[in-house]
């Protein structure tokens, strides 16, 4: 009976043996074996799995470019005075944040970009003041900047 079960897992063996390489970090093995499950909990478990490729993946494409100059995103103002331009990019910036834009990360959502830096510029509307001015993001290309 040992051999059968080897040879033949049930969908239930799969599940665990697919828990237990998850356990031991190995996603891919893991999601590999659920291919072949059907049930509502093999769906959870082979998201799982991809997502925690994916964060290795970002993660690993990160220190990579690192390596090669990039340390991610910045937002910029231009604006003369330097408290207002300071005020500007941290509010940008909490926008930004919330609606889960990676400053870190090479690839950005643009749409959801534009919508932070419209929130921003509504939220710093100031009777009797100018506007935000230019607003953008540049690379950071030196490591502490």
């Amino acid at each position: 009976m040992g051999i059968l079960t080897w040879l033949f897992p049930t969908e239930q063996s799969r599940l665990e043996h697919a828990r237990a390489l998850m356990a031991d970090g190995r996603h891919d093995d893991a999601r590999k074996g659920l291919i072949k499950c059907q049930s509502p909990e093999a769906e959870v478990l082979y998201e799982a799995c991809c997502k925690a490729l994916e964060s290795s993946d970002r993660a690993s494409l990160k220190k990579e470019l690192a390596a090669q100059g990039f340390h991610g995103w910045k937002v910029e103002v231009d604006l003369r005075e330097p408290k207002r331009k300071a005020e500007l990019e941290a509010l940008i910036a909490k926008e930004l944040e919330k609606a889960g834009v990676d400053l870190g990360s090479p690839d950005i959502d643009e749409a959801a970009v534009k919508a932070a830096f419209g929130r921003a510029e509504r939220k710093a509307q100031r009777p009797g003041r100018g506007g935000m001015g230019t607003v953008r993001l540049v690379p950071i290309t030196q490591a502490g900047r």
